[in-house]
């Protein structure tokens, strides 16, 4: 459907495991019902959505590979693919987070990664939430807000049209200045400073969605606290089906870890996943 609406191109890639050399003759048969099966549920799908081969052609392709993360990551990189769109992992029952493949292509994949959990909701009730930090400190970051942003955005708009935008914030001395033992600073003296860095946060999101040009109903959560444990908070009580986010600390490092605050909430939350990686960043699989 998403490729419908926006008039572009669509390929399917099996990542099938190799099989070892004394089962070798059985590879071929199973890759032919790796590819039945997804044909048939293409097949379902266009039905469902009224929509026709002409329309949205589907070529499939399978790759075997002992890693198949890697094998995934190769293909965008050879055929620089703009989006990678894969069902997450199962995880134990009523489970959180992601599990070893998705992380994979979390860190790894250059180009924007989708992971699909499934939902009962019909498509016009499904919620989307994008996170986003204003308080930026280079190009970079500051182009990735925007994108989020827009790509949210744009996501919404074939859901139930609501954009919820949360962002988070606390002074970075706030606890610091209220616990510590050696130095004693008036209660009042930082709430004020406190007071002052909200209104420093919030109006540098209010200048970035402006800047962002996006339009449509938008419902704005600005939390007060650590990213960390109010974002999965937030998804959890406003019932998000997809979280838009950004999942890299830094750019021009080769496959530099997710940072910490991302890291911790893809292990506390329970829906779809449209991951971005900042302008810049490499990826380690060659």
């Amino acid at each position: 459907m998403l490729a419908a609406n926006n008039k572009v191109p669509v390929k399917g890639l099996i990542a099938s495991p190799t099989f070892p050399d004394e089962l070798a003759e059985y590879q071929h048969a199973y890759e032919s019902s790796l590819q039945d099966s997804l044909h048939q549920s293409v097949g379902k799908t266009r039905a469902e959505q009224n929509i026709a081969d002409h329309e949205v052609s589907f070529p499939i392709e399978v790759q075997s590979s002992e890693q198949p993360a890697v094998c995934i990551i190769r293909h965008v990189l050879n055929h620089h693919n703009d989006l990678v769109i894969k069902e997450a992992e199962p995880v134990s029952e009523d489970g959180d987070g992601f599990k070893a493949i998705d992380m994979t292509l979390l860190r790894k994949c250059p180009s924007p990664v989708w992971l699909h959990k499934p939902t009962s909701k019909p498509k016009n009730k499904r919620r989307v939430a994008v996170a986003i930090d204003p308080a930026t400190s280079t190009s970079e970051q500051h182009t990735l807000a925007l994108r989020l942003l827009e790509l949210s955005r744009s996501i919404a708009d074939s859901c139930d049209s609501r954009l919820h935008v949360i962002s988070c914030w606390q002074h970075y001395m706030e606890n610091y200045l209220d616990r510590n033992i050696w130095i004693k600073i008036e209660h009042e003296d930082v709430a004020n400073e406190v007071e002052s860095e909200r209104v420093r946060h919030q109006e540098a999101l209010n200048a970035l969605i402006d800047e962002s040009l996006i339009h449509g109903d938008t419902v704005i959560h600005h939390l007060h606290g650590k990213a960390d444990d109010l974002l999965p908070k937030c998804v959890h009580e406003q019932d998000i089906d997809v979280l838009v986010m950004g999942t890299v600390a830094r750019t021009g490092i080769s496959g530099f870890v997710i940072g910490n605050t991302a890291e911790n909430v893809l292990q506390s939350i329970n829906c779809s996943l449209v991951a971005l990686k900042p302008a810049g960043f490499k990826t380690p699989i060659e």
